[in-house]
């Protein structure tokens, strides 16, 4: 977007793991896409992609790789949600969850929030075969958040922010972000899925009067032919009819126990 209000061309670097509808909208907004595998390759290629963005802007007079993963200002886009987070809610943040790919997000905005919110408890949450919160690696479908083996850790991940990371597997972050969608009209993404998985299965554990935050980063009209296509799931073995109905018990305990509750 900001490459097509300012006259700069745009690059992406991409594999066949991404969104196809992300990488529709970017070609539809005038990016190169430059694939680095193979059509019908769907393995998640993160290191191949930053290896070959970094090669690309060396080799130009007049190119600039963002970096996503170590470039600071990534997080310092997240502060504003902090501020607008702590004036909402008058400070009274006891968890800040949020998923964790690059880390901007969750640690851009956890970073800001302890400066006002001192004892704010971060979690992280990745997906299972992910590396950021240690093995087993394995492959996953979840995009755009995680790290897969072979990639390095970026600088954004910043562990003295986290309390405690957490790992969900494709088959709960999609089914939760099915569930959502019939229950509540709200369109998410595999990966935020993933984070209000993690956020519903400790809610009741968590003491009367607690504020639980969890980011949500992705919406889901980027996943119709994956994440709410059945026979894409099915495919996968990521159909799970018995999990999509777990997640709506939670949903509708959430709603007996806080009738009033707001997302």
């Amino acid at each position: 977007v900001v490459a097509a209000e300012r006259g700069y061309t745009f690059t992406a670097v991409v594999d066949h793991h991404a969104s196809k509808d992300k990488l529709r909208a970017m070609k539809a907004m005038g990016a190169e896409l430059v694939y680095v595998a193979a059509e019908g390759d769907e393995d998640l290629a993160t290191a191949a992609r930053e290896e070959l963005a970094e090669r690309m802007a060396a080799e130009s007079d007049n190119a600039y790789f963002t970096e996503q993963h170590n470039n600071m200002a990534n997080g310092v886009g997240y502060h504003p949600v902090a501020r607008e987070l702590d004036a909402a809610l008058d400070g009274r943040i006891d968890i800040l969850i949020g998923a964790v790919g690059t880390g901007g997000g969750l640690f851009g905005t956890g970073g800001a929030l302890r400066a006002t919110v001192p004892d704010v408890r971060i979690v992280g949450v990745e997906p299972k075969g992910s590396i950021a919160f240690g093995p087993p690696a394995h492959d996953y479908h979840q995009s755009g958040t995680g790290t897969p083996e072979g990639a390095t850790i970026g600088a954004m991940v910043d562990y003295s922010l986290l309390d405690e990371g957490a790992k969900v597997g494709d088959v709960e972050a999609f089914a939760t972000a099915r569930a959502v969608a019939r229950r509540t009209g709200l369109m998410l993404g595999g990966s935020a899925g993933g984070v209000v998985y993690e956020a519903l299965t400790r809610m009741a554990s968590l003491a009367p009067g607690t504020t639980m935050v969890a980011l949500i980063n992705d919406g889901g009209e980027k996943y119709l032919d994956t994440v709410f296509d059945d026979d894409w799931m099915d495919a996968r073995d990521l159909l799970s009819p018995d999990t999509e109905r777990e997640v709506d018990e939670l949903l509708a305990k959430l709603r007996r126990v806080a009738p009033d509750v707001q997302g």
